[in-house]
């Protein structure tokens, strides 16, 4: 009996054995519904496995460093040569063997294939290319999959447009005042009886972020009107059944009397939110001049009241004012979109791309995916869902246009927002440089052989002479 429970801990111990039965569990769970990778079970075993397949490169590697190491410390002397070679084939075998981890054992594609599969339509959602076309038409194509711009803006209607014009500060970081101009070029075929362009920023004069950002020239040629939300004819608007965070807001009225409300967003990471897209956008309708401490425009009392309830990612609010104000039509403009310290600080990412939909939650949902964040784990869309604002599931997302696992490219977090993705950091690197891992470790194998042949006709050449 001793005897088995100690054969059985050596065996526990052995890399080779727990490699194998990791690999077979990943395959088991994994091999019929790739989805499950993304289940801490699965990554583990995904990890582990991972030691069944860079064993067999390292070892012979290391038996032949072993070797080398005991005759040269016989002779006293290592040739430059011979420790050169050892190091290309060593560095070449670790680079296949990331290659091998970033192609085989990371399979988004396929992940997001099983995860994305339509078993009940909700709602669509529309997933374009831009690829340098034409802006407007690439904008009128994805709203024509959803239905067109017939059905959403009825003729003499009052539309509001809100971008996110959150500072002073150039796309991605604000909203392209390009697209807001090809939006209202589509909307005015519908002769609307006024657009009007409004937020509320939460940083310097909202008007003088208007015109320092090319809004102003976009008003003049178009003919929309400039809004400043933070000020203004204020009216007390109750959210449905209750909110959250907050049960009613004070909101310019305008808010509320448009027929039609587009939320048009960036795509971006954010500090606080996780990520800042069309639902997020609504924090540029609560006035600052309310929920502010005058004369700063910041929304610092939403914040508290946050606070104050334990809603740390802002997820209550956020929604609380997606049903005070329901959006009509979500855009979210990701030609060029942020990762990283958003909503200011980020890098920017060209994925020229638009999303757009309906339902707000389903469209914030394509859009947190193809940034590699579960919508399963992000608060906002997981807490909207909850409350039947829209739905966070894939399978119940029609996505018209491209396919979602062709357009994945996953973000880099905010700080501390890594739990919140659907891969690991370190899955989504290797992931992210699995083409170039692929290169560098075919461009090594070639160098080493090249070398190591080098030096055999050295030595051929030596013998002959």
């Amino acid at each position: 009996m001793n005897k088995a429970k100690k054969s059985l801990r050596h065996l526990m111990k052995n890399p080779y054995f727990l490699g194998f039965i990791s690999l077979l569990w990943l395959l088991f769970r994994s091999g019929t519904k790739p989805s499950r990778i993304t289940y801490p079970c699965q990554r583990a075993s995904a990890a582990i496995s991972f030691h069944l397949l860079i064993y067999p490169l390292l070892m012979p590697i290391l038996i032949f460093l072993k070797k080398f190491l005991k005759a040269s410390s016989r002779s006293q002397r290592v040739s430059s040569k011979m420790a050169l070679s050892i190091f290309l084939i060593s560095l070449s075998a670790i680079f296949t063997a990331l290659t091998v981890y970033a192609n085989i054992i990371i399979n988004p594609r396929a992940v997001l294939s099983e995860r994305a599969a339509l078993t009940e339509s909700k709602t669509a959602v529309s997933l374009i290319r831009v690829n340098g076309g034409s802006l407007e038409e690439s904008l009128r194509e994805a709203i024509n999959l959803i239905g067109g711009i017939d059905y959403y803006i009825p003729p003499s209607s009052k539309v509001l447009i809100k971008p996110n014009i959150v500072r002073n500060q150039e796309p991605p970081d604000t909203t392209d005042p390009a697209i807001v101009e090809a939006l209202i070029n589509i909307i005015k075929r519908k002769n609307p009886s006024v657009i009007w362009i409004a937020d509320g920023s939460g940083e310097g004069n909202t008007l003088e972020n208007f015109k320092s950002l090319g809004y102003l020239s976009v008003a003049e040629r178009t003919g929309a009107v400039l809004v400043d939300l933070n000020f203004g004819n204020m009216i007390n608007v109750s959210v449905p059944g209750g909110g959250v965070i907050f049960n009613s807001f004070l909101f310019n009225r305008l808010v509320m009397e448009a027929d039609v409300f587009i939320s048009l967003a960036c795509m971006k990471t954010h500090s606080q939110a996780v990520v800042t897209l069309t639902m997020k956008n609504l924090i540029g309708i609560a006035p600052g001049s309310v929920y502010g401490y005058p004369p700063s425009p910041t929304k610092w009392i939403l914040h508290e009241k946050a606070g104050e309830k334990g809603d740390q990612y802002m997820a209550g609010v956020i929604v609380d004012l997606c049903r005070a104000r329901k959006i009509d039509l979500a855009i979210i403009d990701g030609r060029i979109a942020m990762e990283g310290e958003g909503p200011h600080e980020g890098d920017p990412v060209k994925l020229d791309l638009l999303i757009v939909g309906a339902d707000p939650v389903a469209t914030d949902t394509v859009a947190s995916v193809i940034m590699g964040f579960d919508p399963e784990k992000v608060p906002t869309l997981h807490l909207a869902n909850q409350l039947g604002l829209g739905t966070n599931n894939l399978h119940e997302i029609e996505i018209k246009g491209e396919k979602i696992e062709n357009v994945f490219y996953p973000f880099k977090p905010a700080t501390g927002h890594e739990n919140f993705q659907l891969f690991s950091t370190i899955e989504r690197e290797l992931y992210r440089w699995r083409i170039n891992l692929t290169y560098v470790s075919a461009a090594l194998w070639i160098i080493t052989l090249l070398y190591i042949g080098s030096i055999k006709a050295g030595r051929q050449r030596y013998r002959a002479h």
